[in-house]
C-alpha cells in the first residue's frame, strides 16, 4: 500500500466514523479534491492536511500516526513511542539549531489512564516545536 492509499484508507474510516459527508467539509475543501484524496489520486498539501485535520477535530499528526500505522502495519502507539524516543535523543543532543521544544521536559511519561483510548486524549502529552530566529 502507498502513503496516498494509506491516507486515503485513513481519512474514509474516519469520515464515516464522524458521521462527516463530503458536503460538510464545503468549508474546508473542495468536494472534488476530497474525493481524490479519498481514492488516493491526490497528494495532501499541509495546509490542506491542518484544514482537514481541524474539521476532523484531531492534530495533523494524529492523521499522520494513523497513515504511517495503516502504511508500516505499526501501532500507532509504537510509532508515537519511537517519535518520543527520537526526539529524546535530539534533546539529549541540543536539538537542531533553531528548533527547540517548549512543553517541558521531554522524559516525562505519556501513559494513559487504563482503559482509555488515545484518541480520546488527543491533546495529552503533545510536543509544541517552534521554529526560532
Amino acid at each position: 500500500m502507498t502513503l496516498k492509499a494509506s491516507f486515503a484508507s485513513v481519512l474514509r474510516a474516519l469520515r464515516s466514523k464522524r458521521n462527516i459527508t463530503q458536503r460538510d467539509f464545503a468549508d474546508t475543501t473542495s468536494r472534488t479534491y476530497l474525493s481524490k484524496l479519498e481514492l488516493g489520486k491526490s497528494s495532501i498539501t499541509l495546509d490542506k492536511l491542518d484544514q482537514v485535520s481541524r474539521r476532523l477535530e484531531l492534530s495533523p499528526l494524529t492523521l499522520l500516526t494513523l497513515t504511517l500505522s495503516e502504511e508500516t502495519g505499526k501501532s500507532a502507539l509504537q510509532l508515537v513511542s519511537q517519535l518520543r524516543a527520537e526526539i529524546i535523543d535530539l534533546q539529549k543532543e541540543d536539538g537542531l539549531p533553531g528548533l527547540r521544544l517548549t512543553s517541558g521536559n521531554c522524559n516525562e511519561g505519556l501513559r494513559l489512564p487504563r482503559g482509555l483510548k488515545a484518541n480520546n486524549h488527543r491533546n495529552s502529552g503533545q510536543v509544541e516545536l517552534l521554529f526560532t530566529e
